[in-house]
């Protein structure tokens, strides 16, 4: 049998732009707050809107933008999670502005390079993250930007008003809404081109698989320069109607404060934010009795952490499976799933979502069990690249299917599981060895905070496979006993022959491992 899931087309789609999924919002649930940002360091203020005060100051936005840029013209965006990052990226979106968002850690080489490359006209700042100031940095690089002609402080958000009846139809579901970049694993970003209706919908039907009740609390931990922030967290939020608790950076104390205060019902986390939580001094007196949901993903994930969500939060967990060219997630469990497909799988495909399970070199169809690259093809996907059509080239098969890059199969229930990424397949003396599977299996060791596994030329075997380990905090790695305990869990020709340890990784500014600039580390 075929690993070929068929798009399941029962719900329907909206025919929507971003400024239709706020004014449906406002219409139904006007009174309701729906993004809250408390303070959570000195100097901040408390900031709140409801769905129709979300609506009519966005609106007054998008006219006062207009007065600066023209429909279609690409803005940037560079902060931290806030409450007015929200409100820009709504009032641009009903303005027909195209959004590129900015991850606030990079530094001046990797912004000009985003600047230059997506043609941004003006950019929507934060004055200072983290210690970095921000505008020295883009006013250090205007001189060579010449199509940069605005720059607009957040903190002047309150000026940022032009009131007008004039309707505010500049864009349309097939326009695009957000650039998205790429994080750079593997060499230079990419511009990812999302389009409303993509978006718009993505984020309203992965909102239904939390089956939470509308209205419910959500914290909002996931960053906004990414399309798990801007579109799965924000657009979700809004299409299920409920309250986006905004988290400026992730603390414990109060991450435990906010989910107390605000009643969280959702929460998105990784493993190890969740154990920061848990050991945090003052979880023990946390009220957490709303807490029904936590969202995970792009992580190993253990059936230990699900039994130890479930026992000590009472909660459900979830994992999604996304990536920006898919326009958000592609996949998520469901949480009447057992243990072992939470811990094992990334769930079923999205609704309108077909996927297919392909040999990497011919295209094929696999069959099921079978590993190979895993495509979709859904009205969620990119646009295509911007200025890169190369990549255009590459990123699509024949039947227009989007090859995600991800390794993987598909069960005869068709429950999807990731087993690494293509690019980082392995082929040793004609074996085909997947890292993924190798960093499951040292995942598992408590000595071991992460691991990274690649391939690096051997003239005997073609490839041969290494490791780099990070130790957990207070841990010492024995090489030959971790050896010894990996044989018993992974064929041979599959354990690394060699092996570093560092203090921590090279990362893309999004905390991803650069996988290609370890292969240094083993340069005899």
């Amino acid at each position: 049998m075929d690993a070929f899931i068929a798009a399941d087309d029962q719900l329907a789609l909206h025919d929507w732009t971003v400024g239709d999924l706020l004014a449906d919002a406002a219409a139904r649930a006007g009174d309701r707050v729906a993004i809250w940002q408390p303070v959570q360091a000195e100097g901040e203020v408390e900031e709140r809107w409801t769905y129709a005060e979300l609506l009519r100051e966005s609106r007054s936005m998008a006219h006062y933008l207009l007065t600066l840029f023209d429909p279609g013209d690409h803005v940037a965006i560079w902060g931290a999670n806030s409450a007015r990052w929200a409100l820009y990226q709504l009032a641009a979106a009903q303005a027909g502005i195209v959004l590129v968002t900015a991850n606030p850690a990079l530094r001046s080489h990797e912004m000009a390079y985003l600047l230059a490359h997506s043609g941004a006209v003006g950019i929507i700042m934060e004055d200072q993250h983290r210690g970095a100031d921000l505008r020295v940095i883009v006013d250090a690089l205007r001189p060579d930007l010449p199509a940069l002609k605005h720059i607009l402080p957040m903190a002047d958000f309150q000026k940022h008003r032009c009131e007008s009846d004039a309707p505010l139809d500049h864009a349309s579901p097939d326009d695009i809404a957000l650039i998205l970049y790429t994080s750079g694993t593997t060499g230079k970003p990419k511009a990812v081109r999302l389009r409303h209706r993509g978006i718009v919908n993505n984020a309203a039907l992965g909102a239904l698989r939390y089956e939470l009740p509308e209205g419910a609390a959500w914290l909002h931990t996931l960053p906004m320069f990414h399309v798990g922030g801007s579109v799965t967290a924000t657009l979700g939020c809004m299409a299920m109607l409920s309250t986006s608790v905004i988290l400026r950076n992730f603390d414990p104390a109060i991450v435990l404060d906010l989910c107390q205060r605000h009643r969280i019902a959702m929460l998105p986390v990784v493993p190890t934010m969740l154990i920061a939580m848990i050991e945090h001094p003052s979880f023990a007196a946390t009220d957490l009795s709303a807490l029904e949901l936590l969202l995970t993903g792009g992580t190993v994930i253990t059936p230990d952490f699900v039994l130890m969500a479930k026992r000590v939060l009472g909660t459900d967990v979830q994992v999604m499976f996304g990536q920006t060219e898919a326009g958000g997630a592609m996949c998520k469990t469901l949480r009447q799933d057992p243990v072992e497909r939470i811990s094992g799988t990334v769930g079923k495909p999205y609704p309108h979502t077909a996927l297919k399970i392909a040999r990497p070199d011919d295209g094929q169809r696999c069959a099921v069990g079978e590993i190979g690259e895993i495509r979709i093809k859904s009205p969620f996907m990119m646009a295509g690249y911007f200025n890169n059509p190369e990549g255009d080239a590459n990123a699509f098969d024949d039947e227009g299917f989007l090859r995600t890059g991800d390794l993987g199969q598909v069960d005869a229930d068709g429950y999807v599981r990731v087993t690494g990424r293509l690019k980082e397949m392995v082929i040793r003396g004609g074996e085909n060895i997947y890292p993924r599977e190798v960093e499951d299996a040292l995942g598992t060791f408590p000595e071991i905070a992460e691991a990274a596994v690649l391939g690096i030329p051997d003239p005997k075997w073609g490839e041969e496979i290494v490791a780099v380990l990070r130790p957990a905090a207070n841990a010492e790695i024995d090489v030959d006993v971790v050896v010894e305990r990996l044989r018993e869990k992974i064929a041979r020709h599959k354990v690394p022959k060699k092996w570093r340890i560092v203090p921590d990784f090279p990362r893309t500014p999004s905390g991803k491992i650069q996988k290609f600039e370890l292969s240094a580390l083993f340069e005899e």
